[in-house]
């Protein structure tokens, strides 16, 4: 896609608030409004202008002028058909006067809304629902608008992106007394784990089902067995069951069994060393009155799974007896391992598993939820530039081969590639990550997925007896659309901008080819509170 670096680095400056240098940058590189070009970098700058027009001068008709219809984009890529409705719509919104003018803006901002959440744009979509709450609060509909200010909320809190901070606020100052209030922080009374967690992003379906298991679990005192593999985020998900806990306010410790790690033996990590020095205490002892979590606990020796046991039986600190003191801890255990394995193979003692799992969460692996990439990456921005910097942005591409990408190493993984990306980003005009400063591997990869789903050749199709040429054609052309469906995971409209068509054209030719999409959607174990 031409002009990529041009749009990031827009996106940053707008964030930023600096509307008239994206002016100054994008205005030269427009082609000719009287006839709108189709190419998708040209569409996508016409879109940063229209911001420009629409938020910062406050002049709708403009970012009207600047803007293709939707007809004439009707075969272009989906980040460049939500671009053309999301500002259309947001100038629909701000100039209706009638409820059919402020109806069809909610149409388009929908339409938009729909479109950047297929491809997984967080952005995209925060500005979609801020264009909702600007049509309803022409309708007068202040239920409708303080809901999708609280959607948007949700979203802004990880964005970071100040212009549309901004536009949020005034839509609430339209009405205070019932519009909700955007925090800058975790707060004491809100259990969303996305609000009290710093990093726990789920957009995905399958990380909604793990924030949904934290708040369901969260009066319990049972233990949780957290599984999952290397780098997927186990210890972030159990300081989420700890902070969205009513034991919240008390400590939380963390032991590794794992046996690479040196240091003082498991036993005295976890109970202390019996003497009359208090300052031997163990972790179980410093969570009292919390969370214990026990990382790796596939790798505790048998004759500590003893001990633990007791300890879960009794709240006890071993030895027990009389005068063993008594502590209230509730215990979390993270795994990558199969313990069903383990003890078949006499390595796991059963009554302690069946004890760990009485509650379980599984943490899929970032293959499995690709819609959070966009949120994590921009996390991990933010987290590591420096104070007082200015927001770091990734190009289209770049960010295309992030989401295609099947990260072995999950979130860890993802993590070290950001902040790997940020040492070659330069600060001016913009500081911008490019598909060319991701590793060879991660672009290969990205593509190898992309390709691996590609129709082959298939030379002796045409000497099968009994057929057509239109046979042989309808079955490669459904070959094709299966192979897109599967590789975006039943996603209708993903896979129609994959083939280059339209949503309602693949829509047709799914029906005359007898293509089931839901066929094609992931399954995947919902998190389990039993």
């Amino acid at each position: 896609m031409t002009h990529a670096r041009t749009i990031a680095m827009a996106d940053t400056l707008l964030a930023d608030e600096r509307a008239e240098d994206v002016a100054a940058m994008v205005g030269p590189l427009l082609e000719s409004v009287s006839a709108p070009a189709a190419e998708t970098g040209q569409i996508l700058l016409r879109g940063r202008m229209a911001r420009v027009e629409m938020i910062h001068r406050n002049r709708p008709p403009q970012a009207l002028d600047l803007l293709p219809s939707l007809d004439e984009v009707a075969d272009a890529c989906t980040c460049a058909r939500a671009e053309v409705a999301l500002w259309r719509g947001w100038a629909h919104a701000r100039i209706a006067e009638t409820t059919a003018e402020a109806t069809q803006a909610l149409h388009l901002l929908k339409q938009s809304q729909e479109l950047f959440a297929s491809i997984c744009d967080p952005q995209g979509r925060c500005w979609a629902l801020l264009g909702r709450a600007e049509a309803y609060a022409a309708l007068e509909e202040n239920g409708l608008l303080h809901r999708v200010l609280a959607d948007a909320s949700g979203l802004l809190d990880r964005l970071h992106d100040a212009q549309a901070d901004r536009v949020y606020h005034a839509l609430r100052d339209r009405s205070p007394s019932e519009a909700p209030e955007r925090r800058s922080g975790p707060s004491a009374t809100t259990t969303d784990p996305s609000r009290v967690v710093d990093g726990f992003v789920a957009e995905s379906s399958v990380m909604q089902a793990v924030a949904d298991t934290t708040q369901k679990i969260r009066p319990s005192d049972s233990p949780v067995l957290i599984t999952g593999e290397n780098g997927a985020g186990k210890r972030l998900v159990a300081r989420t069951i700890h902070a969205t806990s009513t034991r919240a306010d008390g400590p939380i410790e963390h032991v590794s069994c794992d046996p690479t790690q040196a240091g003082e033996s498991l036993e005295a990590k976890l109970f202390g060393i019996e003497n009359d020095d208090p300052t031997q205490s163990g972790a179980v002892q410093a969570a009292d009155g919390g969370t214990l979590v026990i990382e790796d606990i596939d790798g505790l020796p048998l004759s500590l799974q003893g001990s633990l046991l007791d300890f879960l039986d009794t709240g006890t600190v071993p030895p027990t007896g009389d005068d063993a003191p008594s502590v209230d801890v509730r215990l979390l255990a993270t795994t990558t391992a199969d313990l069903d394995a383990r003890v078949n193979e006499d390595r796991f003692r059963p009554a302690l598993r069946n004890r760990l799992r009485i509650i379980s969460v599984h943490v899929p692996p970032l293959r499995k939820r690709r819609p959070d990439i966009p949120l994590l990456a921009r996390h991990f921005l933010n987290q590591m530039r420096p104070e007082g910097s200015s927001v770091v942005s990734i190009t289209q591409p770049a960010m295309e081969a992030l989401l295609r990408y099947n990260w072995p190493g999950n979130v860890r993984q993802l993590r070290n590639e950001i902040e790997r990306a940020l040492v070659h980003v330069q600060s001016e005009p913009a500081p911008t990550i490019t598909l060319d400063m991701l590793l060879d591997t991660i672009v290969e990869g990205a593509r190898r997925r992309t390709a691996a789903h590609a129709p082959q050749d298939a030379p002796d199709a045409i000497l099968e007896p009994d057929q057509t040429l239109s046979d042989v054609l309808s079955r490669t052309e459904k070959a094709v659309i299966e192979r897109v469906l599967r590789a975006c995971d039943g996603q209708v409209t993903a896979s129609a901008d994959v083939l280059g068509l339209t949503r309602q054209g693949l829509y047709k030719k799914m029906k005359r080819l007898d293509i089931d999409a839901s066929a094609f959607h992931p399954t995947s174990e919902p998190a389990s509170a039993s």
